[in-house]
């Protein structure tokens, strides 16, 4: 007699999950106006967590923009970055999950960032993008005052992910939860 097993398989997760956006290249202004337009839309239900995830979505879309160790010239002479961007939908939350490529020499920084961000509270971390501004200011806008608006806009931990690609190159993914 066969058994049954009751693990679910990867069909069967895949689609306990809804996936509202799959998006993989450039990330320009356009990319970037699209998709956020659809998620402007994509859930009537919660206009709190549509807001959430708007904000959370462009600054992760930025970072990817601008961070992307895979640069990709556009037909207007631009160089931006490309990634992946895939939003996922389950009856209790959104998933935005993001990656790129990102050169090795940057990764301790983010880790040892990303570390911080989540072991602080909402009051914490308030403070620590605070003084993370205070210290960068007059610099372009660093990809840590992102991460930190990131998990404050989520009221969710960062999940990070590093896969190496060579010696001089990893594979960054993010995931972030924003509640319904």
């Amino acid at each position: 007699m066969a058994t049954i097993n009751k693990k679910l398989s990867l069909g069967q997760s895949l689609f306990s999950e809804e996936i509202r956006i799959s998006y993989k290249g450039p990330v320009d202004g356009k990319i970037i106006t699209f998709l956020g337009d659809y998620i402007d839309v994509i859930n009537i239900l919660s206009e709190k967590a549509t807001k959430k995830l708007f904000k959370i979505f462009f600054e992760l879309a930025e970072n990817i923009s601008n961070y992307s160790s895979d640069k990709i010239k556009l037909k207007n002479g631009k160089e931006v970055g490309a990634g992946t961007i895939i939003l996922k939908e389950t009856v209790q939350n959104f998933t935005l999950v993001t990656g790129n490529p990102i050169r090795n020499e940057h990764l301790i920084p983010v880790l040892e960032n990303s570390k911080n961000i989540n072991e602080l509270d909402h009051d914490e971390l308030r403070e620590y993008k605070r003084n993370v501004r205070r210290e960068n200011l007059g610099e372009q806008e660093s990809p840590n005052i992102g991460l930190i608006t990131v998990a404050l806009t989520s009221g969710n931990p960062l999940d990070i992910e590093i896969n190496p690609i060579d010696a001089d190159t990893s594979y960054f993914s993010l995931a972030v939860k924003v509640d319904k």
